[in-house]
């Protein structure tokens, strides 16, 4: 649905049908984060969260998300990021996971705050020899938390908990930023704002140490990769790219054909086969090698991951994107582990869509190590 929405949101609409257009737009967003927090919560409830280590860059990881809610955050209210001197250039621990709490806590911030400012701060809390104790805070001028609210990080819990409250949410937010800070060995709360109206939501997260020739490495791959960012791609080389490409597209659901088979096009892509099943899939893909293969995982009779087992068993070393909604933490490493190049969850994302594409038909010379 979503998907399907960002392509008509593309067309020419009248006044009224943009105006009814956004309405689906917002009304799916808050349904999807509905959907992900419960998701988010459950796994976390069941340990099914694990915490992955990473070279990260703590000052790239909140730019990025200050950038995207300065973006689309309302008028009046700005959103900026402060760093404290120590702060280290790079540390080991889960990017994933620490944007994501950041995110949530931004978002909040911004949900409270009518106008006014959501102002990002991080800083060295403790450092010894192997790591940093990091400090996040996020500071607002919304409306403000009496400081005795005490289970505002108990799931379901809001609050504005009246039956005509203004914000909508599930009231597991906070829960999850607070697990998740847990399970990177820190810790979450909140504090009325010292510089008067609003709050301070902030956790703390344990980061290991890293070598300066590993902050070396990660810099000169993050050059070889710049070409890859869609957002610096035009819809001019894009339509280069896929000109004269075949794909095929294997997905069992006939929406979700008809709106993979749109963004494709909308892409450039006009050479595009489809398979119902992953036996099919596997068939074509083997009887005429194709540039780029789109899986579906769960589909009849043959499911994406054997279709892959056998496309690859056959000596054919065609691209594959799985396309699943398994979004659990290590589905992609497995699906990746099994033969495919790049990993989509759904709802698919056209930004992300755009990634895997670039990435697995750029020319090999551009994707290579050399900075």
């Amino acid at each position: 649905m979503v998907s399907a929405l960002s392509l008509l949101m593309e067309t020419e609409l009248t006044p009224a049908q943009k105006e009814l257009t956004n309405i689906m737009e917002e009304s799916g967003t808050v349904l999807l984060k509905v959907v992900n927090d419960i998701l988010d919560f459950s796994k976390l409830a069941n340990g099914g969260f694990s915490i992955s280590s990473d070279l990260l860059n703590i000052r790239e990881t909140i730019e990025s998300v200050v950038r995207n809610y300065q973006v689309g955050s309302k008028i009046g209210t700005k959103v900026e990021a402060e760093f404290d001197a120590k702060l280290p250039v790079a540390v080991e621990g889960d990017q994933l996971r620490f944007r994501q709490v950041v995110q949530n806590l931004v978002s909040n911030a911004i949900k409270f705050t009518e106008e006014g400012s959501v102002r990002v701060r991080a800083s060295v809390q403790e450092e010894n020899l192997n790591d940093y104790v990091l400090l996040t805070e996020v500071i607002d001028t919304g409306i403000g938390i009496p400081e005795n609210a005490t289970n505002l990080f108990i799931p379901f819990t809001q609050y504005d908990n009246s039956t005509t409250k203004r914000y909508q949410g599930t009231g597991l937010g906070l829960s999850i930023c607070k697990n998740l800070a847990n399970l990177m060995g820190g810790e979450a709360g909140f504090k009325p704002n010292p510089g008067g109206k609003g709050s301070v939501f902030w956790f703390t997260v344990k980061m290991k140490r890293v070598p300066k020739t590993a902050i070396v490495e990660k810099l000169r791959q993050s050059i070889s990769t710049l070409k890859l960012d869609p957002k610096n791609v035009s819809v001019g080389e894009m339509h280069e790219l896929a000109k004269g490409k075949r794909v095929l597209l294997a997905e069992d659901n006939m929406i979700n054909r008809k709106v993979m088979t749109k963004m494709l096009q909308n892409a450039g892509f006009n050479n595009i086969d489809m398979a119902e099943n992953g036996q099919l899939a596997a068939e074509l893909a083997i009887r005429d090698p194709y540039d780029i293969v789109l899986m579906d995982i769960n589909m009849p009779i043959l499911d994406g991951v054997a279709a892959t087992r056998k496309i690859r068993d056959a000596g054919v070393s065609t691209p594959i994107i799985a396309m699943t909604a398994n979004a659990l933490k290590g589905h992609a490493e497995a699906y990746l582990s099994k033969g495919m190049d790049f990993y989509i969850p759904k709802p698919v994302d056209r930004s992300l869509l755009l990634e895997g594409l670039l990435r697995c038909l750029k020319p090999n010379e551009e994707r290579s190590d050399e900075p």
